[in-house]
C-alpha cells in the first residue's frame, strides 16, 4: 500500500484507536502511550501489505496484539486472552505473545523508523522534547508537564499535533538546496566599529556551516527548517547555531518566526567589478590631481609639533593621504545608525566578503586596507572626540605596510611605547616581553645608539587635524558623482533590507580611494616606497596631546 493511502487510513482510525486504548487502560496518560504504539504498528503493516480484505478486523486485531504486549511488559506474564473483532475468542481463547518482542524495537530497524527520526528533528524544540521523552523514554504526560512547567492538556495537545506533523512529514520528499550541494565560503569577515570581548564577525562565523547558515537567510528570511533543508543538515544543528547568531545580533528573528541575516555580505561580481574598474581609475586621477597632489607638494618642512622617524617627510605624506581622503566625504556618517550593540560589549556593523572566483579578480589585492583604527590609553573610556589626557593613536594597515590587522593593533603596545618615551619602561627581565613586542611590531627599532621610535609622534591632535584643508566645491561634486556610481555597483545582487545601509555608506565611498591614490602617487613619484624598517610603522600616528 502506498504511504498516502496508509496516511489516510491512519487519519480515519486515530480517534477510534485512542478510544480502544482508553477503554483498555482506563487512564488517559496510558491511553496516549498505548494508542501511539498501535498507530505505529498499524502504519508499519499497512505500508507493507496490499489487498487487505477485512480492514476493520485487521486493524483491531493488531490493536489487540499491541495491547497484549503492552500488558506483558507490565505484568511480566506471557499468556493473554484476547477477543476477536467479531466478539468471539481466538481458536484457543489464548494467544502466546513473547514478552521480549516489542514492536517499537522491531520498528527501529525499518525504513519508516529512520524517516520518523528525521522528521522529529524538524519539529519545534518544545515538541521535539515532548516526543522524545514520551515515546522514547516512556515518560508519562504528567511527569513531562511538571518538568517543563506546562499544563497536562498542553503536553497532550503537542503530542496530538506532532503526530499529524510526523505523518505529513513522512510522505514529504525533502530535497537538499544549492548550499547543501555547493556551500559558500567568506574570503574575509570584519566589522566597522568596536569589537567585543568575544571578537567580531570572523570569530562568530569561523565555521563553514555557520557561514552557510548566515548566507542561507541573507537574500530572503527563512525558518530553521528551511535553512536546514537548504543546507541539507539536521535542523538541530542549525537551531543551535542560529540561537548564538541571534543572541549576538548577527541574525534577526522576524515576527513570522523566520530569521534574516544582519551582516552586510559583499558579493563580488564581474558586472560590479566592471563599474568599479571604470570609475576607480577615472576618479582616482581626478581627485589626486585636483586635491591631494597640490597639497602634498606644498609640504616642504616638517611642522614643529611632529616628530618623524629619521625626519623622513615621505612617511608624513603616507600618513596624510587617508586624512586628505576623509575630506572627500559628502555626508556626516556615523556607524551608530546601523551599528548593533552586542552582548559581549561589541558595537559595530558586521561585514563579510563572499569568496567568488571572478575573471577580473586575478592577482593580489593591493587596494586592501584595515582601518582607520583608533586606540587610546586603557585608563580612559574610548570616545571618538572626547578630550584625552594621556595618548591616542591612529593606524591604517595597507598593502605597502605590515598588514597585521586590527587584532595586532593593541592598546597595551602603545601604552608600553608611551612609558618607554617617558623613560619608565626599564629594560630588565620583567619587561623583556614588552620590548620584544615593540620590536617585532616595529614600534621600536634597535640601533647602534639604542632604540628609536618608528611611528610619527604628534604633540597636538588638534594641530594635526588643522593641517588638512577642506575640499573645493568642484572636488566635492566629483566625490558625489563617484558615490552615486559606487552605490549602483554595491546594490547589485543585494537583498532589499541592505540597500539603506549600502546607500548610506556609499555617500562617502570616495574616501575609500585612499589606497588607489597611494598607488597613483607612487607611479607619479610623489610618494616613495617605505624601507623594510619603515613598513611596520607606516601610516601610524601617536598623539601625545589634545
Amino acid at each position: 500500500m502506498n504511504k498516502r493511502d496508509a496516511d489516510k487510513i491512519i487519519g480515519e482510525y486515530v480517534q477510534k484507536l485512542y478510544g480502544f486504548a482508553l477503554n483498555k487502560t482506563g487512564n488517559p496518560d496510558e491511553a496516549e502511550e498505548l494508542s501511539a504504539r498501535i498507530v505505529a504498528q498499524v502504519y508499519e503493516v499497512l505500508v507493507k501489505r496490499e489487498n487487505i480484505v477485512n480492514l476493520n478486523g485487521y486493524i483491531y486485531k493488531i490493536a489487540q496484539n499491541v495491547w497484549a504486549r503492552y500488558i506483558g511488559r507490565k505484568s511480566k506474564s506471557r499468556n493473554f486472552e484476547y477477543a476477536d473483532f467479531d466478539g468471539t475468542y481466538g481458536t484457543n481463547g489464548i494467544e502466546r505473545i513473547p514478552d521480549e518482542r516489542d514492536f517499537a524495537e522491531e520498528f527501529q530497524q525499518t525504513e519508516q523508523y529512520g524517516i520518523i527520526r528525521r522528521e522529529i528533528a524538524y519539529l519545534s524544540k518544545i515538541q521535539r522534547e515532548i516526543v522524545v521523552r514520551h515515546y522514547y523514554r516512556r515518560e508519562k504526560v504528567k511527569t513531562i508537564a511538571a518538568d517543563m512547567g506546562l499544563p497536562d492538556g498542553t503536553v497532550k495537545w503537542h503530542l496530538s499535533c506532532t503526530r499529524k506533523e510526523l505523518m505529513i512529514g513522512m510522505d514529504k520528499i525533502r530535497t537538499i538546496g544549492e548550499l547543501g550541494i555547493n556551500p559558500i565560503r567568506f574570503s574575509s569577515m570584519g566589522h566597522s566599529g568596536h569589537p567585543g570581548s568575544k571578537g567580531d564577525t570572523a570569530d562568530f562565523l569561523a565555521k563553514t556551516i555557520t557561514q552557510n547558515i548566515a548566507y542561507a537567510a541573507y537574500h530572503k528570511p527563512r525558518t530553521i527548517n528551511e535553512i536546514a533543508e537548504e543546507l541539507g543538515v539536521n535542523p538541530i544543528f542549525v537551531e543551535d547555531e542560529v540561537a548564538v547568531l541571534e543572541e549576538y545580533g548577527y541574525m534577526d528573528k522576524l515576527e513570522n518566526g523566520k530569521y534574516r541575516t544582519n551582516i552586510h555580505i559583499f558579493i563580488p561580481g564581474d558586472e560590479a567589478n566592471k563599474i568599479y574598474s571604470d570609475i576607480n581609475k577615472k576618479y582616482t586621477e581626478l581627485l589626486a590631481e585636483k586635491f591631494v597632489i597640490p597639497y602634498l607638494e606644498s609640504i616642504k618642512e616638517i611642522p614643529d609639533f611632529l616628530t618623524l622617524p629619521d625626519n623622513d617627510i615621505n612617511l608624513l605624506k603616507w600618513s596624510m593621504i587617508p586624512f586628505l581622503a576623509d575630506k572627500l566625504a559628502t555626508a556626516d556618517i556615523s556607524d551608530q545608525k546601523f551599528s548593533v550593540k552586542r552582548k559581549d560589549g561589541g558595537d559595530f556593523v558586521a561585514n563579510a566578503v563572499l569568496d567568488v572566483p571572478l575573471k577580473s579578480s586575478e592577482g593580489e589585492n593591493i587596494y586592501w586596507a584595515c582601518g582607520s583604527m583608533w586606540r587610546n590609553s586603557p585608563d580612559e573610556p574610548f570616545s571618538w572626540d572626547r578630550p584625552f589626557s594621556v595618548w591616542k593613536s591612529w593606524r591604517l594597515d595597507v598593502y605597502w605596510g605590515s598588514r597585521e590587522g586590527w587584532r595586532e593593533n593593541r592598546e597595551d603596545d602603545y601604552e608600553k611605547l608611551f612609558y618607554f618615551m617617558k623613560g619608565e619602561l626599564a629594560e630588565n627581565e620583567a619587561n623583556l616581553y614588552a620590548y620584544k613586542r615593540l620590536l617585532d611590531r616595529g614600534y621600536l627599532v634597535k640601533t647602534d645608539n639604542g632604540y628609536k621610535v618608528n611611528v610619527i609622534l604628534s604633540q597636538s591632535m588638534s594641530k594635526w587635524f588643522g593641517l588638512f584643508p577642506e575640499a573645493s566645491d568642484e572636488v566635492k561634486a566629483l566625490s558625489k558623482e563617484y558615490a552615486e556610481k559606487a552605490a549602483e555597483a554595491d546594490t547589485l545582487n543585494q537583498p532589499e533590507h541592505m540597500h539603506e545601509l549600502i546607500h548610506y555608506y556609499a555617500q562617502n565611498s570616495a574616501c575609500m580611494l585612499h589606497t588607489h591614490i597611494m598607488e597613483y602617487l607612487l607611479d607619479k613619484g610623489v610618494l616613495k616606497l617605505p624601507t623594510e624598517e619603515q613598513r611596520k610603522g607606516l601610516c601610524t600616528v601617536m598623539f601625545l596631546g589634545e
